[in-house]
């Protein structure tokens, strides 16, 4: 489910992506690419934001990457790091 916040400005509307997307937008990039700095942020908007990880993990596994989610929900659970 996508969760799209608008902010109005005079110039016009800026959509956000939810945190949850957010992450789901830069682990795209980590499963496809592996691109490492997009990892990071994907895991600093998880630990910083309210990200539904279970849909996370629900999209990982449509998109074939349970492998590579594990390890990032492993790191989520230590703390701080």
């Amino acid at each position: 489910m996508r969760q799209i916040q608008e902010l109005d400005f005079s110039t016009g509307t800026l959509e956000l992506l939810s945190p949850t997307d957010c992450v789901k937008d830069r682990l795209a990039a980590y499963y496809h690419w592996d691109d490492q700095q997009c990892l990071a942020q994907a895991v600093l908007v998880a630990r910083a934001k309210d990200a539904d990880i279970k849909e996370i993990a629900r999209w990982s596994r449509a998109e074939g990457m349970m492998d590579k989610f594990r390890l990032i929900r492993a790191q989520l659970s230590r703390p701080g790091g």
